[in-house]
């Protein structure tokens, strides 16, 4: 397994464990105080039968049960089970004997479901008063594993976009590292072969010189590659100095490098920053040079344009590229971190990259700006 997709697992391991640790310690703290309320709740119900049954304890024997028995009777309809004694005397008797005694306040289950007991006995003018409760807690239990799995779904969901957030991040970081590695190869093994080759001898002035002279091209290629980097890191920290540039002034040096291109310029300036700008056209024809034999450049009010004649590029490879996608060498041939570079340019000065190719009218890089003060 690659590096950084370790790296990634590891790291949303610690978000999953993060989320939902956090999840879990937010619905305990909801539960406890939802049953702290319940708890109060189920309390003042039972003192309210406690109190009916002090305020009767003198009255009538027979007045005294009907009343506290169809009290009783109410509260069962409710789903409140009730037990009313006064000295041993069973004047409501819906609380379960399997409940039986236990702690003044406690939580059992009865018959598969959850019931908060409260128990309270009590000795008032010599009268023994015992009110025994028992609410149940289906309702608060169902409650809350609703509640549990709507905070795991909740947390899937965030952890399913985190993790694809995460996992592109990470790709999209690692991606340029590959590229820039796959680059900076073939200029060192040609520096490190050529130089090699120097050291075994016995070679002609000839070949010597052949040697040396592509040690120069390979290391002026390793230059290039880290100018590109530098230029890279520059636009994506937006240090850019925006300026008039004279556009004639950098095609007519384009023209030193590539004399085989055509060059249309119909306007005289652009604003923009110039070190970015010269190589944007330079890494647009570097490409359209290595693609084909012709090479085309257009400037005008809408933009530049970069024709070359060479292979039609591949529908998806084109698809790719204009959506922004991170170019690779397979589709691209071998120039994908110098397409990247020009489309961070044009980002940055808020143009629009794009290309398209066809048989009829070959390949064209078209990057469209808008120029000021026109």
């Amino acid at each position: 397994m690659q590096l950084w997709k370790k790296n990634f697992l590891t790291i949303y391991l610690l978000f999953l464990a993060v989320i939902f640790g956090g999840l879990l310690i937010l619905d305990s703290y909801i539960s406890r105080n939802e049953m702290e309320q319940r708890m109060e709740q189920a309390r003042n119900s039972e003192r309210n039968i406690y109190y009916l049954a002090e305020g009767m304890k003198d009255e009538d024997f027979s007045r005294t049960y009907m009343t506290l028995h169809n009290a009783a009777a109410k509260y069962l309809y409710r789903g409140m089970l009730v037990g009313i004694r006064i000295n041993a005397q069973a004047m409501a008797d819906e609380f379960p004997e399997e409940l039986g005694d236990g702690k003044d306040v406690e939580v059992r289950d009865w018959q598969g479901t959850d019931y908060l007991i409260i128990r309270e006995e009590r000795t008032v003018d010599k009268d023994v008063i015992r009110v025994d409760y028992a609410e149940t807690l289906g309702d608060f239990s169902r409650q809350q594993a609703r509640r549990t799995w709507i905070f795991c779904g909740a947390g899937l969901l965030f952890a399913a976009v985190i993790g694809l957030l995460l996992y592109y991040t990470m790709r999209r970081i690692n991606r340029p590292v590959n590229q820039i590695a796959h680059e900076l190869r073939t200029p060192l093994t040609g520096i490190r072969g050529y130089a090699e080759y120097i050291m075994m001898g016995n070679l002609t002035e000839e070949d010597r010189f052949y040697a040396a002279k592509q040690i120069v091209e390979s290391a002026e290629n390793l230059e290039d590659i880290m100018e590109k980097l530098l230029i890279m890191g520059n636009v994506r920290e937006g240090a850019i100095h925006t300026k008039r540039i004279r556009l004639r002034k950098l095609l007519d040096k384009l023209k030193e490098h590539y004399p085989q291109a055509e060059i249309d310029c119909r306007i005289d300036s652009v604003e923009g920053d110039e070190t970015l700008l010269a190589c944007l056209l330079e890494n647009l024809t570097a490409n359209a040079a290595h693609a084909g034999h012709q090479v085309k450049i257009t400037v005008d009010a809408e933009g530049i344009r970069v024709w070359n004649d060479g292979a039609v590029m591949e529908a998806k490879t084109i698809k790719a590229l204009n959506r922004g996608q991170e170019p690779t060498d397979v589709r691209v041939g071998g120039h994908g971190y110098g397409i990247q570079v020009c489309r961070e340019i044009a980002r940055v000065h808020g143009w629009k990259l794009g290309y398209r190719s066809s048989e009829e009218e070959g390949t064209t890089a078209v990057c469209q700006f808008h120029l000021r003060g026109r």
